[in-house]
């Protein structure tokens, strides 16, 4: 049995002198790892400032490169202005080739053709001349009376100007076994016709005329108005 006769105070800084060094040893780590954290936000920091140069000096590059861009689209923009005009002249220029192959492409086999094309603009027929000047008014459809100002117009106004907006077809057939109803087999073809604005329910509007065969003549002619469905701007 041991007995410690020192006094209290003696045996308290005998124990804080014990436990001293843990003090110093847990103040240590708290301060180390405050270093530490300092040392990760500052690398972390450093990192971020890296980075932001970077991506920065990218955005640059970027911006440079959609001024440039945004110079290609003006100049992608006015070359646009200047070449849909020539388009369009491009695209009208086979405007009579493809309706001449589609009409051609729709006759009947036999014993009828064409001998005459003429194009309307506004009612009125285009380029026939003194042959037909007496003809120049087309006969409006059945059920139908134009207007005085409609009828005082010489081409139709649409937004880029005068248009063709339908075509005069004249031709002939033979004397056939269905007689004058091969003009209706050839207003039929043109139903589907992706070039003509044609109603199957009154093909009254579109046959303008239509002579009954007989024994005096050979061939018999006929006549047929069809419209466009897209109009083909005027020179």
């Amino acid at each position: 049995m041991e007995l410690n006769l020192l006094p209290r105070n003696v045996v308290r800084r005998q124990e804080l002198e014990r436990r001293q060094p843990f003090f110093i040893i847990a103040a240590a780590c708290f301060i180390l790892a405050l270093l530490g954290w300092s040392a990760y936000y500052a690398r972390a920091a450093q990192v971020m400032r890296r980075s932001t140069q970077i991506l920065q000096q990218k955005i640059d590059i970027m911006r440079v490169a959609e001024t440039r861009l945004d110079k290609l689209k003006k100049q992608a923009a006015s070359l646009d202005s200047v070449a849909t005009p020539l388009i369009t002249v491009i695209n009208d220029r086979n405007f009579w080739p493809e309706i001449l192959e589609d009409l051609n492409a729709r006759l009947p086999e036999a014993d009828i053709w064409i001998t005459e094309l003429a194009a309307i603009s506004g009612g009125k027929l285009l380029g026939t001349g003194d042959k037909h000047a007496a003809e120049r008014a087309v006969t409006p459809a059945p059920g139908s009376s134009p207007s005085p100002a409609s009828r005082s117009k010489t081409k139709p106004e649409t937004a880029g100007g005068p248009a063709i907006d339908g075509i005069l077809v004249r031709g002939l057939y033979l004397v056939n076994p269905k007689q004058q109803e091969i003009v209706v087999d050839y207003f039929r073809n043109l139903l589907s016709s992706p070039f003509f604005n044609i109603e199957a329910k009154n093909p009254e509007r579109v046959i303008k005329s239509n002579s009954v065969p007989n024994d005096t003549e050979w061939a018999f002619p006929y006549e047929l108005r069809l419209d466009l469905r897209k109009p083909v701007k005027l020179p």
